[in-house]
C-alpha cells in the first residue's frame, strides 16, 4: 500500500520492490544483508499440549564470505548452554543450515531478486525452505558438538548443487549471499521450575528472552 512520500520525494512502494535490473541495484536496497557483522535474533514460540513449554528458535544470519562464523557460534553457543542446559543425555539444540540467495529470471529480460532461506510456513517443520536447505540436521548436545556444524561453502559448488531447485519455474540461482543457521530447543517450562527449586541454573522461560532481541542475557 502506498503510505506517502519518504524523505528522499520517493514512495514508499516504489521503494519495495520484488525485481531488480542490476545486481547492483538490488544490493543497494538490502544493504542489511551485506553487513560485515552477524545477525543474531531469539524468538520463543509456546507450546501447549501433553508437555508445557516453549520453543526457541536462535537465527544467526552471515554474509556468505564471513571469516567469523565458527568463532560467533561458538559464542552463541555458550550463551545458549549457560540459559538453557539439557536436561537429559538425549535433548539438545537441533541446527538446520540454508541461504539467502540471488536469483534471475532469463524468461523475458535478465531481472534480480532476493529468496530467503527460512521458511516461516506453518507446514514446514525445520524452517528452512527445501530449495535451500542444507544437508541434514547437526544435533548440539554439548559445546564440543558445535565443531560439527559446517562452516565452509564454496560458491560455485553449492550454486551446482541447487542448480534444480527452481527448475519449475524460470529462475536459477545467480548468487549466494548469506549463510543462515537457524537453532532450535524446546524448553519444557515444568522440569524447568522443578529443577530450579532444587537449586540448579537451566534453562529460562519464554517470558525471560528479549523479544526479538539478540541472545538471552545472563541473570545476575
Amino acid at each position: 500500500m502506498e503510505r506517502g512520500n519518504l524523505r528522499s520525494g520517493t514512495r514508499f512502494a516504489a521503494r519495495n520492490l520484488n525485481y531488480y535490473s542490476t545486481v547492483k541495484e538490488l544490493l543497494e536496497h538490502h544493504k542489511r544483508l551485506l553487513n560485515p557483522e552477524p545477525a543474531i535474533t531469539t524468538r520463543a514460540t509456546r507450546i501447549a499440549g501433553l508437555n508445557f513449554g516453549s520453543l526457541l528458535q536462535t537465527t544467526v544470519r552471515f554474509r556468505f564470505n564471513s571469516s567469523i562464523i565458527k568463532a560467533t557460534l561458538r559464542a552463541v553457543f555458550f550463551n545458549l548452554f549457560r540459559e538453557h542446559t539439557p536436561q537429559s543425555a538425549d535433548s539438545g539444540f537441533e541446527v538446520v543450515v540454508t541461504f539467502n540467495a540471488i536469483l534471475t529470471s532469463t524468461a523475458e529480460q535478465n531481472t534480480y531478486s532476493i529468496f530467503y532461506g527460512h521458511d516461516h510456513r506453518a507446514d514446514n517443520l525445520s524452517g528452512a525452505a527445501p530449495e535451500l536447505k542444507y544437508g541434514s540436521t547437526t544435533v548440539v548436545r554439548f559445546l564440543s558438538d558445535v565443531d560439527n556444524i559446517p562452516v565452509s561453502f564454496e560458491q560455485e559448488a553449492l550454486i551446482a548443487a541447487h542448480r534444480r531447485a527452481f527448475e519449475s519455474s524460470n529462475v536459477r540461482i545467480h548468487e549466494f549471499i548469506n549463510i543462515v543457521y537457524l537453532i532450535y530447543r524446546f524448553v519444557d517450562t515444568n522440569s524447568t521450575i522443578r529443577e530450579r527449586r532444587g537449586g540448579k541454573n537451566v534453562a529460562a522461560p519464554a517470558e525471560n528472552l528479549e523479544e526479538g532481541g539478540s541472545l538471552p542475557k545472563k541473570r545476575a
